[in-house]
Formats: structure tokens, sequence, C-alpha cells
């Protein structure tokens, strides 16, 4: 059982009005119901945190829900005639590009990398990476002799491909903040690899996921269905968060003829369809991973012409 989240249950329940973190614990401490190994100065983050975390992986499934930024409320009032409309529209939050995530992050030993042929498969990386041992899953975020690896998934109509803005909500950093961007990211940890997924240690189910959460499609908007994966296309080594490197598998996704993003829907910024027949003339408005993916794709073509 989740303290925190047992703690907001109660609270929101008593209080029947949406509320932030820090009201949330400042109702608990006056009811007295917040035991003493959660008291210290910064436990409304962690409050935050939690709740946005049960949201972002259990979302219908979640308790809790969120009626406008920093303001959370209880799914089972929304059928209650006693609440008011207003508290009962779910706000549609933005992913973050570093959303806590679910289990230890995949990495790769550095020196491994040093000797690595770029032209190689993702699967064949993997295999000669896991013959000598240059694969692990971190006990801890980073660790200086390994670099995480991430799916950096683009979503392709016949020849176009999604593009949208940045926000700095969704990320913050100043070479991402308000960027262009064609591809949609997720840390690969122990929980994407399955019985299905060996060969690729769950990079395509990986992205999946993200692609389905970030454009807000459930295994039901399929009609039954089959939901094709991602495919892998290249990998690069890129700048991740604090300068450290990240390994970034690129993967493409065919969506369904009936997609079409909506900044409502989505809660992305200005997303728009790119035409892939002729570079784009503004790539320095693209964050670096983006730039990159663009680049070797128009590579590819020109290649292949």
């Amino acid at each position: 059982m989740d303290s925190y989240l047992e703690i907001a249950h109660k609270v929101l329940k008593a209080s029947r009005r949406p509320m932030s973190a820090k009201g949330i614990l400042n109702a608990a401490f006056q009811g007295q119901i917040v035991p003493e190994h959660l008291r210290g100065k910064t436990q409304h983050k962690t409050l935050q945190a939690r709740l946005s975390e049960d949201i972002l992986y259990h979302r219908s499934l979640s308790r809790f829900y969120r009626t406008e930024p920093g303001l959370f409320f209880l799914c089972e009032f929304i059928s209650n005639p006693d609440i008011p409309d207003k508290f009962k529209q779910p706000f549609p939050a933005r992913r973050r590009t570093r959303d806590l995530q679910k289990g230890n992050p995949l990495a790769i030993k550095k020196a491994f990398l040093e000797n690595w042929k770029g032209e190689q498969e993702l699967t064949e990386l993997f295999a000669a990476a896991a013959e000598t041992d240059a694969l692990k899953y971190l006990e801890k975020a980073k660790e200086d002799d390994y670099v995480t690896i991430w799916t950096f998934s683009v979503v392709r109509r016949d020849n176009e491909v999604l593009s949208y803005r940045i926000g700095r909500y969704r990320d913050d950093r100043e070479a991402f903040a308000n960027k262009r961007t064609i591809g949609f990211p997720g840390a690969l940890t122990f929980s994407d690899r399955s019985l299905f997924s060996q060969n690729d240690y769950g990079a395509s189910d990986n992205a999946l996921d993200v692609l389905l959460l970030d454009l807000d499609l459930s295994p039901q908007s399929f009609n039954g269905q089959e939901l094709e994966k991602p495919q892998p296309l290249f990998l690069f080594e890129a700048e991740g968060e604090d300068g450290v490197n990240i390994l970034l598998i690129v993967l493409e996704w065919d969506c369904p003829e009936w997609f079409e993003p909506t900044t409502r829907k989505l809660s992305l910024n200005d997303p728009r369809w790119l035409d892939m027949s002729v570079c784009p003339n503004n790539l320095e408005d693209f964050e670096p991973w983006g730039k990159t993916t663009l680049n070797r794709f128009f590579e590819y073509d020109h290649a292949a012409k």
C-alpha cells in the first residue's frame, strides 16, 4: 500500500474538491493522519510525483485525475451529481520526457560502444553486447561506465511524419524546450522485456506504449485490429540529460489512416505533418535528436537515388 496515495484519497474524499499536493498534505497534517516517517520539508513534491506516476501508468484505472495543472481529484466523484461539472473534466497533462520510469533502465557499456559499428541492426547489437556482458539493468539512475538506452518513435503517414513543438513542461532543457521534434522518447527498462520481446529487449513494445500514451490511443481505438509495433530503423549516440550520452533507437510506426492529431486531444503543441519528399529548410528549429534523425532519413533517401 502506498501511504502517500492513501493520504491523498482520504483528504480528497473528505474535501470533495480538487486540491494541490501541498494543500492535500496541509489538510492531512491538520487532521493528524500523516505518519511520522513521511514528515519532511519537501513531502508535497513526493506526493505530487506519486500522484502523477499513478495517473501516468494506470490511466483510466487510477483513482485520481487532474482537473487542471497541479490539482488532483478522485475518479469516484465524476458520476456524483453533487459535484460541480467544472471538477469533472480531466486535464490531459503532457508526458515529460523525463518521466518516472517503470523499473531499472537498460544500459550498455561505453567501452563496447567505442568499438561499435553503427550499421549494425538492433538485434545484432544487443546480441553482440550480451555476448560480452556489455548490457545490464542499472540499480541506480546512472553509472559512469554505462549509457542508458532510449527509444525515439517516429509516426509516419504515407510520405509524411508527425512533428510537434516541445513545451517547457514536457522538457525544459535549453536544447529541447520550444523546439520542434519528430519523435516520442521513452527510456528502455526492465519491465519492457518479455518472453515475446527477448531479441530487442522490449524496444518495440516500449515504443508502442509511449505512442499509445502520448497520442491518447488505446487498444480499443483500433476496433479489434492487430496493433502493428514500431519497427527499428537505426541507432545513434545522443546527448541525454546533464550532458551524459545515451544510445537512441529510432523506430517508425505507420499510423492508422483514421488518425489525425489535434492539440485538444493530444495536448501537443502545434502538431503538423511534415512532408518527407523534401528536406525541411528549418532544421535549426528542431531539437538535437530530431535533427539528427531527419538528417539520417534524407541521407538514406539520397543514397537510394
